[in-house]
């Protein structure tokens, strides 16, 4: 017997409410994954940046301060 048939036998012994709980780990564990995958992303997307950065010659020209301001940002223009 597999396990999706040993899950299904074992589903069908139980009550609704205890149904009803299954339903909610499964939940919880596939948002679990969810959260894993999605905070692997962000640290694979923090490495390339940084080694993005690494990469520039230290004697490149910097954004004058004008192009980090709020004001500049945020412009329509």
């Amino acid at each position: 017997m597999n396990s999706e048939q040993l899950l299904i036998d074992k589903w069908r012994g139980l009550n609704s409410v205890q149904q009803q709980e299954v339903l909610d780990f499964v939940d919880f564990i596939a948002q679990k994954s969810l959260q894993k995958n999605q905070s692997q992303l962000r640290a694979q997307r923090v490495k390339e940046w940084i080694d993005w950065a690494s990469d520039n010659p230290d004697d490149s020209p910097g954004l004058p301060d004008e192009a980090l301001s709020r004001d500049s940002i945020y412009s329509e223009d």
